[in-house]
């Protein structure tokens, strides 16, 4: 297991490994390889605005730009929020983000998943891994939520769906002005 972070719950801390699951490990993977006219591998190169430079593959992995789009080094960046006043973006680093919940379904369905890790279960406490046995959802703030199945016990990392679920209960209805707007694309069958 790689990462580490610590979760309370009930007065309890557990401090859970992390391995993040990705498409390649549950189907595997394959990949394209340009290869040159003497059978030699091609690499990936980007050139830069001004065209003075060709960056080889990896140069920009770790590069922050400012708006003047020179280079920063990550030590002198700063974290803020949507106002542009400082912020440590939640809990520290060393500090347990703490459960909440037990929350329904429809919370982690409202959210879209960005992200999914396998979580070491040896190390959850007792307590809270009984409680995910018998299906409990927990909510952990800036990590995502806390659930286990028959498979082991997952932490999805989420966003929200910025969207409104229907059902085939809610109808929609257009204004007047757009009756027969799309009437010439063949939808009269649906």
């Amino acid at each position: 297991m790689g990462r580490k972070i610590e979760i309370a719950f009930q007065g309890s801390i557990s401090r859970i490994a992390l391995r993040r699951v990705d498409r390649s490990l549950l189907y595997g993977s394959s990949r394209r390889i340009g290869l040159d006219a003497k059978g030699r591998e091609c690499a990936s190169a980007l050139l830069t605005r001004d065209g003075k430079y060709v960056l080889g593959p990896g140069s920009t992995a770790g590069m922050y730009l400012n708006e003047k789009d020179d280079a920063v080094a990550s030590e002198d960046l700063e974290r803020v929020n949507n106002h542009g006043q400082q912020s440590n973006g939640g809990n520290a680093p060393d500090d347990p983000h703490e459960l909440t919940g037990p929350v329904s379904a429809e919370e982690l369905l409202e959210c879209a998943v960005t992200f999914v890790y396998e979580v070491d279960a040896s190390e959850i406490d007792s307590t809270l891994a009984a409680a995910m046995s018998r299906g409990d959802i927990y909510h952990a703030p800036d990590q995502g939520f806390l659930l286990a199945n028959e498979h082991g016990a997952f932490l999805l990392g989420t966003k929200p769906a910025r969207f409104d679920f229907i059902g085939k209960d809610r109808q929609i209805i257009f204004e007047d002005e757009d009756k027969n707007q799309y009437d010439d694309l063949g939808f009269a069958g649906m």
